[in-house]
């Protein structure tokens, strides 16, 4: 390789590394933008190195105003805005890829170098992940580099050169940097906001029809993270409140089009949990936590009548949150009467063998707890199957479940069970999120993954308000208690099932779980309230934007004095060694008498020329000349030579 850019011009060799980092700027967005745009910017890189190679002539500027045209066009009718993270992507990887048909010179491969530092930096808008951090790092650095090469003029710097210079300019600007991220006052709330960002949605949805969580459960990926303070709640007790389902078609379960804004009065009781989520990002505005909130972040989220936290602004990025909550609790005041008939509705004639179920159940046990029960008693003793491989329901999808599959996933039994306390009268609901969660003793968290996605019900119990009923835990009290896995059979895809068992992995997925969180809390998420804590560790309580500032600059004086001292130490003028030392003596001894050395003078005929002028001189001059060139070039110098010709210089009389 190092022989083949050897035989290239200047000019080529600069024009390949500007290609080369354009393209390591443009490969973390592969995945973000349309396949046509990377391969039209690929088919023009390609054109513009054989152009460069073969000597071909640059498109004529006509044709490439019609190109950027195109691009624009292009980018309008895909997204239909110019504004975004996506179409602004594309529209930079367009310009990008069109500014390759006319660089000529150094300052058009400047402006491509330039594109792709903030194509590289527009990647961590899409992600902040610890993973990114290695390619970032090479990929700024060979940017760098590259931007070095093109400019240097005077000589054919090689690369690894530029390699070895940039490095070192990077790893000095390194303690810049730190203090700048741990010092510049942070504000509160984003800097800026993006849109969400069209599919990129995951997990809990809005509705909830038969099969959606199970096939939501099959997905490893990571819901959020939860770090309490003290001890977490038992499995039992870790239900994750999410989305709160009320209006049923007879077979999909959504949230209400209309919001009341009477929340019921709440008397919580029993434990009490203080915790931090990180959420991931999900494209919704909901927040997850410990059933029930009682304290949260209220300039960031509001709580809805059913008890629904929600966020301000739509999670397109990790998000973290406090939370207090209380897994036990009782309401005081009355269910409004158009929330119960909104809680007992049902559509129309659907389900009617379900109705004529509840119907008979209820005439038996005209107490609503007794009910409850009789239902769950009914899951417990007859033959129901928990399995994450439900069959396909028919439209009548309750009655078809009840008593035909008997097969089903957690939102079936939810499902079944809350239409059976409508038909019976007593108001209920569905409610959405996770149940469980891993526990990572390397970072002292829980990971909720969406695995752990999970339905139950809410009844209400006059004197008590919302009680929650899980129908799984009849079925399938393992899953509460144990998780997924060991609640289905053996032979069906539980994600993590195959390297369950393997302890030495499960150590290194949970080992980089621990530093990918440590990395998102501590430096992603690194905002005023956690810089107001590191500093209050540090012993600097209430520190303001001028404490921070006067601190910022502190450093950056002491970081700058130090530099300064250690390249004076590194840079200092090299000390002549004593024989030198002792000629440039003698010269500007003989320089003060009007005989200076001239400049192209060496010792032996300076001295055989002052000698020629001053006779009376030449003796202790021809000595001082053998003695020097024994100094000087002679093997061993000795001390007494030396002494022997400072004595000579400070004897002569001009």
């Amino acid at each position: 390789m190092n022989a083949f850019l050897r035989q290239l011009d200047d000019p080529t060799q600069r024009l390949l590394w500007v290609v080369t980092a354009l393209a390591l700027s443009l490969l973390p967005h592969v995945a973000n933008v349309p396949i046509w745009i990377v391969l039209f910017a690929a088919v023009t890189a390609a054109w513009r190195i054989a152009a460069q190679v073969r000597g071909w002539k640059l498109p004529p500027k006509w044709l490439r105003i019609v190109v950027v045209v195109l691009a624009v066009v292009s980018v309008l009718a895909g997204y239909r805005t110019l504004n975004g993270l996506e179409a602004g992507t594309a529209l930079l990887v367009l310009m990008a890829a069109s500014k390759l048909l006319e660089t000529r010179d150094r300052r058009d491969l400047t402006v491509l170098l330039f594109i792709s530092f903030v194509l590289l930096f527009a990647a961590l808008l899409y992600e902040q992940g610890l993973m990114q951090l290695p390619y970032m790092l090479v990929a700024v650095w060979l940017l760098t580099a590259t931007l070095m090469r093109v400019h240097q003029t005077t000589s054919r710097m090689p690369m690894r050169e530029a390699m070895r210079m940039t490095a070192k300019m990077l790893l000095l600007s390194l303690p810049v940097a730190v203090a700048f991220f741990l010092l510049f006052p942070r504000l509160p709330g984003q800097f800026w906001a993006l849109p969400a960002r069209a599919g990129a949605t995951s997990g809990i949805n809005d509705e909830i029809s038969p099969g959606d969580v199970s096939e939501l459960s099959l997905s490893s990926g990571i819901a959020f993270r939860v770090t309490f303070t003290g001890s977490p709640p038992p499995p039992a007790e870790r239900y994750w409140r999410g989305v709160v389902l009320h209006d049923f078609d007879g077979r999909t379960w959504r949230r209400p089009r209309g919001r009341f804004s009477t929340t019921p009065t709440v008397e919580p009781s029993g434990q009490e949990y203080d915790y931090r989520v990180t959420l991931e990002p999900n494209n919704r505005n909901w927040l997850f936590s410990l059933d029930l909130p009682t304290r949260w972040p209220t300039t960031r989220a509001f709580q809805s009548y059913d008890f629904q936290l929600l966020s301000a602004e739509t999670i397109s990025s990790p998000t973290s949150y406090r939370v207090r909550s209380h897994t036990q609790y009782t309401m005081t005041s009355e269910l409004p009467m158009m929330q119960r008939n909104m809680d007992t509705a049902l559509p129309g004639e659907r389900n009617p063998r379900t109705r004529e179920l509840a119907r008979t159940l209820r005439a038996e046990h005209p107490d609503a707890v007794e009910f409850v029960q009789a239902v769950l008693q009914k899951f417990r003793n007859e033959e129901y199957f928990y399995t994450l491989e439900p069959p396909r329901l028919e439209a009548d999808s309750v009655d078809d479940f009840l008593f035909n599959t008997r097969r089903g996933f957690c939102e079936h039994f939810a499902s079944a069970f809350t239409a059976l306390m409508r038909a019976g009268g007593v108001p209920a609901r569905i409610v959405a999120g996770y149940q469980g969660g891993q526990y990572n003793p390397m970072g002292d968290y829980l990971i909720v993954r969406q695995s752990d996605a999970h339905a139950w019900s809410e009844v209400w119990i006059e004197g008590r308000g919302w009680v929650r009923v899980d129908p799984t835990a009849a079925v399938a009290p393992e899953r509460i208690e144990q998780g997924l896995d060991a609640a289905v059979p053996e032979d069906e895809p539980v994600p993590g099932r195959m390297f369950g068992g393997n302890r030495m992995v499960l150590n290194l997925q949970l080992a980089w779980d621990a530093l990918n969180s440590a990395w998102q809390n501590n430096v992603v998420e690194y905002d005023d309230t956690l810089q107001r804590s590191l500093f209050s560790t540090l012993g600097f309580d209430d520190v303001d934007w001028r404490s921070l500032g006067l601190l910022l600059t502190a450093s950056l004086a002491a970081f700058f004095v130090a530099l300064s001292a250690w390249l004076a130490w590194r840079f200092k003028p090299r000390m002549q060694d004593p024989a030198a030392q002792a000629y440039a003596q003698l010269c500007r001894k003989l320089g003060s008498g009007n005989l200076p050395r001239r400049p192209h003078e060496g010792p032996v005929d300076y001295l055989t020329r002052v000698g020629v002028a001053r006779p009376e001189l030449r003796a202790d001059l021809d000595e001082l000349r053998a003695l020097y060139v024994s100094l000087r070039y002679g093997p061993l110098p000795m001390s007494a030579q030396l002494s022997r010709f400072r004595f000579l210089v400070n004897r002569l009389k001009l």
